[in-house]
């Protein structure tokens, strides 16, 4: 099975809300940390004010002061790391680069033409997803191939997730 793919901004902007959308509830998620700090924040603002203790009261308001302001530059950062890794991984903008995926028995090869060449074997995936904009191929949680499902035809995905449900053992990305 064999499909090629151009860059383009719908592909980049479905793999930017998959990113946005994609949130565990873990102590390690910043997103978790945008309402939870605040809300703690808050609780103990509460606390210290009918309980009289003015010096929780005082501390509380001021970490809850940070955890409001801190929310903007978190969400730069978001932004910040995407665009980098746009920037990493399409160095020449939307829709000029054109990719090619080969998918067999013995694994995937990821290549653009004329530049590089990536051969993987299907044991080095740890995850797959699919959904109607965007194909996840996970090394690990934080290294995934990203390509628009709109570059396959009905029977290549079909075959590719037979492939992925014979070779790959793993949970999604």
């Amino acid at each position: 099975m064999t499909f090629e793919y151009s860059c383009t901004d719908e592909f980049l902007k479905a793999v930017w809300s998959h990113l946005r959308a994609y949130t565990t509830i873990s102590a390690s998620n910043a997103r978790v940390w945008y309402v939870a700090a605040p809300a703690v924040c808050l609780m103990l603002l509460l606390l210290g004010k009918y309980s009289g203790y003015h010096w929780l009261q005082t501390q509380a308001s001021f970490f809850l002061f940070g955890s409001i302001v801190s929310i903007p530059l978190h969400i730069g950062f978001d932004t910040w790391k995407f665009s980098k890794w746009r920037r990493s991984n399409f160095p020449h903008g939307s829709g000029d680069e054109h990719y090619r995926v080969i998918a067999n028995d013995e694994g995937m090869i990821l290549a653009k033409p004329g530049s590089f060449e990536t051969r993987l074997a299907w044991h080095v995936f740890t995850g797959f997803l699919q959904n109607e904009s965007i194909t996840i191929m996970a090394l690990s949680p934080h290294r995934p191939f990203y390509f628009p499902t709109r570059a396959m035809t009905a029977e290549q995905s079909a075959e590719l997730k037979e492939l992925v449900a014979k070779h790959v053992t793993g949970r999604k990305p």
